[in-house]
């Protein structure tokens, strides 16, 4: 920068972390400056630490100066740790548990802050993706994203309805003219063979294009359970003028695995017995989605901000429902669902920067829409047993036949909201209100009958944080939430949607030219109006159920030395039902952990400086099987190691890795009530990747 205002008599005065102002200095001289090239790009990082989100404001503010618990997984983590799944890549995120029902590669089971996320919480470049409630879901793989964002905390204001916990914002790569090249190829654990490209390059001076592909062929613990995907994600920029821009961005997905991946139970032992058919069990999933990111500047005050996206999804989901076991024959029968989703998502935004005095204001008005529609086949029919002791996996199973469900579905999601981003010296406000509009569709296509649910709900976020020069920002934060509930009450009228609020006090640290943050934060959410049963009519539910959690929650992110980069986190969850009909007044949440820890060091080796040495260590508290209580899951520690060699010379860009889960193969068992589900095991998996 001082090369940039060399003569221009202006210089550059710091007034807070990532706060810059210029100033005279005096009259400018009259002279010709030597030529310097500048090239702008977003904030982020090239390493472990991300210094701005859009996910936490939708604007790009520094997370130093956001009053709100936020993670990012950086695109340096990402590929330091190969992740197979977004599970996989959020395991070391603050506040975050995972593999909640064992190992299940259909689809990420992600919970934040005891909330789970996969069924509210699931984004992708800042919009929603929806699901149907039945097992049509977006699927992300990891290879195809610059970086994942942890919103922690209600956060209906910004996104509409969401679980009070948070959300998972997924960013996709996107086209740049920095942007490396590569070329990969993995083989691993479970006959893993995976190969993946990722290119772009310059069509013109104005535009861009980057094309990413992952294909994969690979099983699972589970020797007759797939793990198999193939991606393709073309995405375009085009420069359209100096003020206008749009993004492009597409991908197409399949993916096959098996529709039951859990291994057959008999009373409380899981077994390690799989009871399915390799011919009939299945989860046959096609997905394509194709949006746009626009953005058009009048003035650098005045700008408008457009993401659209429309995608389908088509599932083929099967499998053999194991019934009961005589001697050594285990009765089966067959299950089918056959699902068609599409769905589009939009969300425009106006935002105007402006000064009063020494106030400075970022005002964003905004309006978004989502439309899910889809149609659900649920079939069950016979299937021939099978021997647990000689089992034949290749029998021929007929398809179901007896339909128990035919439905057709459409929600429809409306919200209208308003955000003030204050500066006053080294104040940092902001102040949000929304308003939503929701409407639920339902057709039986067996009898025609139709139901219709409608609500309206306005949701409000305030934080207050002060930025010291120090690189210390201590804040407050207030924000709310809500999501729609199906169903009626015994006389009929349509269930309010629950709703969940969230107080937070925090602390953020970022020492002053170091790439390193530590933040802390306490909090407390309400969540109400939740459905309980109904003490004078057994046989219908009222609105009476509330949870209360108080949290603590510590992270540490960034380079502790020249060679030592890590992430280290601890929270505290304790959750407790506060109100509730059916005897569980005082107890903890179902499969919320009051404990989660975990550590990940990368250690560049100073005598070879191309090798890095990696492990983490990742415990997971025990927990309630069920919200009475009734019994508990083991606390276990999960550890992780890896190491890369990047090579130079005539070998310069060539990157040799070896990246290992589970290494010591510990055995751990998560049950959900009667249900019981085996985490992932050991697991090792090399590559090599050329990158220019």
């Amino acid at each position: 920068m001082p090369s940039l205002l060399q003569g221009s008599g202006l210089k550059v005065v710091k007034r807070g972390p990532a706060d810059y102002v210029m100033e005279k200095t005096g009259t400018a001289e009259n002279m010709v400056l030597d030529t310097v090239a500048v090239v702008g790009s977003r904030i982020s990082s090239d390493g472990y630490l991300a210094f701005s989100t859009s996910a936490g404001s939708k604007t790009d503010t520094p997370l130093i100066e956001l009053a709100q618990s936020i993670s990012v997984v950086t695109e340096e983590q990402l590929r330091d740790r190969q992740p197979s799944s977004v599970e996989q890549a959020v395991a070391y995120t603050a506040g975050v548990r995972v593999e909640a029902a064992g190992m299940d590669p259909r689809f990420d089971l992600i919970s934040v802050r005891g909330y789970p996320t996969v069924y509210h919480g699931d984004f992708l470049d800042g919009l929603r993706q929806p699901n149907s409630g039945w097992l049509s879901y977006y699927s992300t793989v990891p290879y195809n994203l610059e970086r994942i964002e942890v919103v922690k905390g209600p956060d209906s204001m910004r996104y509409g309805q969401l679980s009070p916990g948070g959300l998972v914002n997924r960013v996709s790569k996107r086209p740049s003219a920095d942007a490396p090249q590569e070329v990969q190829l993995q083989v691993g654990s479970h006959n893993h063979l995976q190969g993946q490209f990722d290119v772009g390059g310059e069509m013109g001076s104005d535009v861009q294009y980057r094309l990413v592909g992952v294909m994969r062929d690979a099983q699972t613990d589970i020797e007759q359970v797939d793990n198999d995907v193939t991606l393709l994600a073309p995405t375009l920029h085009w420069q359209m003028s100096e003020r206008t821009d749009i993004t492009f961005i597409t991908q197409y997905q399949e993916r096959q695995t098996s529709a039951s991946p859990r291994p057959y139970q008999d009373g409380d032992n899981l077994t390690h017995f799989w009871s399915g058919d390799e011919d009939f069990d299945k989860l046959d999933q096609e997905q394509w989605a194709l949006g746009y990111e626009f953005n058009h500047r009048w003035s650098d005050q005045l700008q408008l901000q457009q993401n659209v996206r429309y995608g389908q999804v088509d599932t083929t989901n099967q499998y053999l429902s194991a019934g009961t076991l005589s001697g050594t024959t285990l009765s089966r029968s067959s299950v089918g669902l056959y699902e068609e989703m599409e769905s589009l998502s939009a969300d425009t935004r106006l935002m105007a920067t402006f000064d009063q005095g020494k106030v400075e204001h970022q005002v964003m008005l905004g309006a978004d829409y989502a439309y899910l529609e889809n149609d659900v086949i649920y079939a069950g029919g016979s299937a021939p047993s099978i021997d647990i002791d000689n089992p034949d996996y290749s029998q021929p199973v007929a398809q179901p036949n007896n339909v128990w469900t035919n439905d057709s579905g459409e929600t429809h999601r409306r919200g209208l909201y308003l955000q003030d981003q204050v500066k006053l010296d080294n104040w940092r406000l902001t102040a949000g209100i929304r308003r939503d509009w929701a409407r639920d569709e339902t057709r039986n296509n067996l009898t025609g009958t139709v139901s219709e649910s409608r609500d309206e709900k306005n949701t409000w976020r305030l934080g207050a944080l002060y930025a010291f020069d120090s690189g210390l920002s201590p804040y407050f934060s207030y924000a709310q939430s809500f999501l729609p509930e199906s169903g009626t009450d015994v006389s009929g009228n349509d269930f309010d949607p629950t709703e969940g609020e969230q107080f937070e006090l925090g602390l953020k640290y970022q020492p002053v030219g170091r790439e390193t943050m530590l933040t802390a934060a306490i909090y407390q959410i309400d969540e109400t109006n939740r459905k309980t049963t109904d003490i004078e009519n057994p046989l219908f539910q009222v609105q009476t159920g509330e949870v209360r959690t108080r949290g603590l929650e510590l992270e540490a992110v960034g380079n502790v030395t020249d060679d030592l980069r890590m992430t280290a986190s601890y929270n505290y969850n304790r959750s407790e039902i506060t109100a509730d009909n059916d005897g569980n007044e005082g107890s903890d949440l179902a499969n919320t952990p009051r404990h989660l820890a975990s550590l990940w060091v990368d250690y560049r080796v100073p005598a070879l400086e191309r090798l890095h040495l990696a492990g983490g260590v990742r415990y997971i508290g025990s927990e309630y099987i069920d919200n009475a209580n009734s019994n508990k899951n083991s606390a276990y520690s999960l550890i992780d190691m890896a190491a890369h060699y990047d090579f130079a010379g005539s070998l310069q860009g060539v990157r040799a890795s070896l990246n290992a889960t589970n290494v010591t193969d510990e055995e751990h068992i998560s049950c959900e009530g009667i249900y019981c589900y085996r985490g992932a095991g050991r697991s090792l998996i090399g590559s090599i990747a050329y990158q220019w």
